[in-house]
């Protein structure tokens, strides 16, 4: 059968199918082998695949505008109206983002003053905008870029402005400080891929325009990091991104506001100066794009006056730009956002996700970021959402619904913290309160089923080592009611379970000084009640992480005062007592490190070696041997996180 040849029961040349989007086209009658080439292909259109859809809000046309226009990103053709922002605004210069679901619009000025106005729609459903809440500074041309779950903004002109700020794009409220740039400056390109977030050019009045390129992990917060240089100093540029590259398009040079028609690339992941990509059709200034992963669109901008112009590239490819289409109404100035830009990550729908909440990064400071990956595959974190608050030295637990995140060290208030939060774990979003203990605490273990999750030691302050447990019921906010006590005082203890035994393993107590534990112990989770001895690990120590099968129990990495930092897994068969064996090992000597499984694989991630580390490892825990590379954090480096999922031995 030759597959040019394609429907050939109707005719000898239906056309190519149009794409793998729901509304694509493929006429004719298809064999299942003509239709299992063009799936191959990524070119037969998939019932529930949306194709990709940009949105271009607001602008000035002359006046401040409040048209929100729709085009679909893989099919050429005019823009469509799609509703009304919640007040009409001018200079609102790359002030849009969004996830697959919503798109979020901010800053601005709306004819009498600056705004700090954040707008949101639902993408697949055209109609107006909703407020969401407010920027934290009220200025015009403030770039934004987003990684699905968090948007962030940065400077602004009319009120010159270093300030970035954030939200959580699934949420609604207003916008936290996340840090500044490196002077204040507005009129920046913003694109982003799933970890970075980047802002090229712009101008800060007093000094003219720039080149600089600088860049944020969108996960944390902190001040921007330099990346590069674009080809020449320029402002009111435009930018978009694949996963990899990022392009700014159009703007104006040094030296005035002639417009010019410069594409221009960097590779996210890396650092470095920008590359020259090709050429709008139209050289233009104050345009906005969108993108998806195969394509980058440029819509409106000035010649000197309004254009409606729309025109694309393919991001994968250097070269100039392709007439698109035109916008409903010509403007400049204006925002917009895409459903399907590298934004859009892997929806947390899987019955095996792990999440890495909180931790210690880059300087010894705490984040709220929440991250997670598909157990039974590979590959690097991505985000999910934030903690309530900054925390490292915490600990986690689960149900298959709900993930909690409990004390550590915290910046706000500073110190340790008696705060329990949680997260609902079948759509990304933020942390919320569910309760305290009734003492602050850090450096402690955890372990749970589906119902109960049990806390145990910890470090309460100069030198409280506690042999608390205590327990929550997941399903029920509430303070942590007491279980029982632990054989001893400890502190860097790590627990796991089954569904109906908890573990507690290692950890450190204080008798004359610190010494290093090897004993576990083990309680009934649907009782209450002191632990009772288990067994022993082969080497004492503390700081190290468990996971389990609903089988057996594994113990990785920790420090020992006598062998530092430990690459140790060994394992217990839970249901029984006795002492651990010999495992594996770890791909490095490391502690402070996260853990948590599926029924099948154990997870360890980040953790301190001589440096602090993102490495996520994993080994198959029925059977003995050394762990294998994962993928990375979202962060650089992390240190102290905790760690959970949806499908660990207790449920």
């Amino acid at each position: 059968m030759s597959h040019q040849w394609p429907g050939g029961l109707i005719r000898k040349t239906p056309p190519t199918p149009a794409g793998p989007f729901q509304d694509g086209a493929a006429p004719g009658v298809w064999t299942l082998d003509q239709m299992t080439y063009w799936l191959k292909q990524g070119l037969w259109p998939i019932a529930g695949n949306a194709a990709p859809v940009g949105l271009f809000a607001g602008g000035w046309t002359g006046s401040q505008s409040n048209v929100i226009d729709r085009v679909v990103i893989a099919s050429a053709g005019n823009a469509t109206d799609f509703g009304d922002l919640s007040q009409s605004r001018g200079y609102m210069g790359n002030g849009g983002s969004g996830s697959s679901t919503r798109g979020v619009f901010g800053a601005g000025y709306n004819g009498s003053a600056d705004v700090n106005t954040i707008d949101y729609v639902t993408i697949a459903s055209a109609g107006n905008a909703i407020d969401f809440g407010d920027l934290t500074v009220a200025t015009e041309n403030a770039a934004s870029c987003s990684n699905y779950v968090r948007a962030v903004w940065g400077g602004g002109v009319g009120n010159l402005t270093s300030v970035i700020g954030y939200i959580t794009i699934a949420s609604t409220g207003n916008a936290v400080s996340f840090g500044n740039l490196a002077s204040s400056i507005g009129g920046c390109a913003a694109f982003a891929s799933s970890v970075r977030g980047v802002f090229a050019g712009g101008e800060s009045g007093s000094s003219g325009k720039t080149n600089v390129i600088q860049y944020i992990t969108i996960a944390s917060t902190g001040n921007t990091t330099d990346f590069g240089d674009l080809l020449s100093e320029r402002s009111l540029a435009s930018g978009c991104a694949s996963s990899t590259r990022g392009l700014a398009g159009g703007g104006v040079a040094q030296g005035g506001y002639s417009p010019n028609n410069i594409i221009e690339y960097i590779t996210i992941a890396t650092t470095g100066n920008a590359t020259d990509f090709g050429d709008l059709t139209v050289a233009r200034y104050g345009t906005a794009a969108v993108a998806s992963d195969v394509r980058g669109v440029w819509g409106g901008g000035t010649t000197g006056s309004a254009s409606n112009v729309i025109d694309y590239v393919t991001i994968a490819s250097a070269g100039n730009a392709t007439d698109f289409g035109d916008l409903t109404v010509a403007r400049f100035y204006l925002a917009s956002c895409s459903s399907a830009a590298d934004a859009v990550q892997p929806t947390p729908t899987s019955s095996q996700m792990a999440f890495f909440a909180g931790g210690e990064v880059v300087g010894g400071a705490p984040t709220s970021a929440v991250q997670y990956v598909n157990i039974a595959t590979t590959g690097n974190a991505y985000m999910f959402g934030s903690l309530t608050i900054n925390r490292y030295n915490t600990t986690s637990c689960s149900s298959s619904t709900r993930g909690i995140t409990a004390g550590g060290y915290t910046t706000n208030p500073s110190g340790h913290t008696n705060s329990i939060e949680y997260l609902t774990l079948s759509s990304f979003g933020n942390g919320v309160d569910f309760g305290d203990f009734a003492g602050t605490r850090y450096e402690f273990g955890s372990c749970s089923n589906e119902t109960r999750g049990l806390f145990f030691g910890g470090n309460g302050g100069l030198g409280n080592y506690n042999n608390v447990i205590d327990y929550i019921t997941i399903a029920s906010v509430g303070n942590a009611t007491d279980f029982g006590d632990l054989t001893l005082g400890v502190t860097g203890p790590t627990g796991c379970a089954s569904s109906t035994r908890g573990l507690c393993a290692g950890g450190r107590y204080f008798s004359g000084g610190n010494v290093y534990s090897n004993t576990i112990g083990y309680v009934t989770i649907a009782s209450t009640g002191n632990a009772t001895g288990f067994g022993d690990l082969t080497v004492a120590r503390d700081n190290l992480g468990g996971c389990s099968s609903s089988v057996r129990g594994l113990f990785g990495g920790g420090f020992t005062s006598s062998g530092g930092n430990q690459n140790v897994i060994e394992y217990v068969t839970i249901a029984s007592t006795g002492n651990a064996t010999d495992f594996g090992d770890l791909l490095s000597a490391v502690k402070s490190l996260a853990a948590t499984s599926s029924s099948t694989r154990g997870l360890f991630a980040g953790g301190y070696n001589t440096n602090p580390l993102n490495v996520i490892q994993y080994v198959t825990i029925a059977s003995a041997g050394n762990s294998v590379d994962f993928g990375d954090l979202m962060m650089t480096v992390q240190t102290q996180p905790g760690g959970f999922s949806n499908c660990h031995g207790g449920i």
